[in-house]
């Protein structure tokens, strides 16, 4: 199975747009994104990239595999 590494915040943003999701509102340590049902906040720290911790919890409230993740 491929691993999940991590991200930056734009690139989880774009891997979430193509999901159907709005861009992040409430611009600020963790700003929202949404698709209507689901509320995903997401971290935004300039200085570290996205955990891998975090974006398996990304990739389970959205209800998708790693393999989907990793083509998007």
């Amino acid at each position: 199975m491929p691993r999940i590494t991590p991200l930056k915040f734009r690139e989880v943003c774009n891997k979430l747009k193509k999901l159907w999701f709005e861009w992040p509102y409430g611009w600020g340590k963790h700003p929202i994104m949404d698709n209507g049902t689901i509320v995903i906040p997401i971290p935004h720290h300039w200085w570290r990239d996205v955990a891998t911790q975090t974006i398996e919890e990304i990739i389970h409230s959205v209800g998708i595999s790693k393999d989907k993740w990793i083509e998007l």
